[in-house]
């Protein structure tokens, strides 16, 4: 956590701009539907499990471009946005159906005393890390997530879970200060929106500092970065799916 913000506070600005261009989809139909009273009145409770599924997957494109500005960051290289994007955009479909797998896996998962879907967060942890970053299918990276989180689950279950309580009690406060403070449904959704843009990059990049954690702990991550900057090939970060 404390490298996690160390590395939001030095790259801050390219990280808000990040989440505001992928934020900024939801962000527009939001404010169209709450700018509509008789679509509000219409929305039922099957509509409302997909809305959850909707800010699920915007929260997991929003982790894609963060993700790799935080790898820019954690190997030394320049944080630069469109560099980003243009890297993540290509591997949004499978980011999306990797977050659909997740979110299925955890939701069932809940059924089983709430251990399940902790454990199956746990073991899925690093599956957007892998898609962006070593170019992965979903089921590669499934299934390689489930090697990195081996004998790591409980570091990456505290890790995850102090940066999420942390998110999620800053924004519940946030919320009942808004429905208090603010009786406009669209100004509590610009509320909303903002405090996404300045705090969600930390949950993002602890998840990219997990994916590196445990590759240095199970395959030596930080000796081959050394013994590449010592040869002069640069850093080897982001190694290429089979």
């Amino acid at each position: 956590m404390d490298a996690a913000f160390q590395i939001m506070r030095a790259h801050y600005p390219q990280f808000i701009m990040c989440s505001a261009i992928a934020y900024a989809p939801w962000l527009i139909a939001e404010v169209l539907l709450e700018s509509n009273p008789v679509l509000m009145a219409s929305i039922d409770p099957e509509v409302a499990v997909f809305a959850g599924l909707g800010i699920w997957l915007v929260f997991a494109l929003m982790s894609a471009v963060l993700i790799v500005c935080a790898s820019q960051a954690y190997l030394g290289d320049p944080v630069d946005v469109g560099a980003a994007v243009r890297k993540a955009l290509p591997r949004m479909p499978l980011v999306l159906v990797g977050a659909i797998v997740r979110y299925i896996g955890m939701f069932v998962g809940l059924f089983f005393f709430l251990i399940g879907g902790i454990y199956v967060a746990a073991r899925w942890f690093a599956v957007t890390p892998l898609i962006v970053l070593e170019r992965r299918g979903v089921g590669a990276a499934l299934s390689r997530s489930g090697d990195l989180s081996k004998g790591q689950k409980r570091h990456i279950v505290n890790t995850i879970g102090l940066a999420a309580v942390i998110y999620w009690v800053l924004a519940l406060g946030l919320q009942f200060a808004a429905v208090f403070l603010v009786r406009n449904l669209i100004l509590q959704a610009v509320a909303r929106a903002v405090f996404t843009i300045l705090v969600y990059p930390v949950v993002a990049i602890t998840e990219a500092l997990l994916y590196f954690d445990t590759r240095i702990k199970k395959e030596g991550f930080d000796i081959e970065m050394m013994t590449s900057a010592l040869d002069g090939g640069g850093v080897v970060g982001e190694p290429a799916a089979p």
